[in-house]
């Protein structure tokens, strides 16, 4: 089943391939073509403008609808402070390990936050921020910029709620606002989908290339080395 935080976590790794393309000169061999580029941004925008009609029709069904409302709300406040966090962090020019204001700019766009800005919250943005949030131990290198495990813990233990509850949160009555959802759902998968065949076909080291971890996606690991062979038994 197709759920508001399968659709958040599809949005939220093409908003990754967006941003961390945005940080590639132009003779990187990982940087997308203008083309795909451009499929990859309007499905990202088809998708978010029907997931927000979807949720305008969307009913209230009683506690399990509570539940998921003080889920969002917890995974909110967790995402306000990691904010604060990130904003707290000293300016090379005040400390010796401190953060530049472009590193400071891409850390806030990697979590998802455009342009550094708080912006407003709604449902689907808090969903896709959260998403964002669990991807920073791997997008993210310098540990001392990521958000605090204590704020990861919590966003995850609240997504795991709204998994949970949201299937009986959310009512039968809006078929075709969610079949046009789930086709634009669709449409994106096989956008990013392409996105990993062309990091794969940028060098030689095809799908064990370290790049695919910057867009969430998991390289191929190694084969394991061949076990050493039996010594041979001494001639008589």
């Amino acid at each position: 089943m197709i759920t508001n935080l399968t659709v958040s976590r599809a949005l939220a790794q093409g908003k990754l391939i967006v941003a961390v393309d945005a940080s590639r000169p132009e003779d990187d061999p990982f940087k997308l073509n203008s083309a795909l580029l451009a499929l990859l941004q309007a499905d990202i925008a088809a998708l978010e403008n029907d997931d927000a009609n979807s949720h305008a029709s969307e009913g209230n069904r009683g506690e399990a609808n509570a539940n998921v409302r003080n889920a969002l709300e917890k995974i909110e406040s967790a995402l306000r402070a990691g904010y604060a966090g990130i904003e707290s962090i000293l300016g090379d020019d005040l400390a010796e390990n401190g953060i530049s204001p472009a590193a400071r700019l891409a850390t806030f766009t990697t979590y998802g936050w455009e342009k550094g800005n708080l912006g407003r919250f709604n449902d689907s943005r808090v969903l896709m921020l959260a998403e964002l949030a669990q991807q920073g131990a791997t997008t993210i290198a310098n540990p001392a910029w990521r958000y605090s495990p204590a704020i990861v813990t919590v966003i995850s233990t609240q997504l795991d709620i709204i998994d949970a509850e949201e299937p009986e949160a959310t009512t039968g009555q809006r078929q075709v606002s969610i079949a046009e959802r789930n086709e634009a759902l669709d449409q994106l998968r096989t956008r990013i989908s392409r996105t990993r065949f062309y990091y794969c076909s940028a060098s030689d080291d095809l799908d064990s290339t370290k790049e695919l971890a910057k867009i969430s996606f998991q390289p191929r690991r190694p084969a394991s080395a061949a076990p050493a062979p039996a010594p041979t038994p001494p001639q008589p």
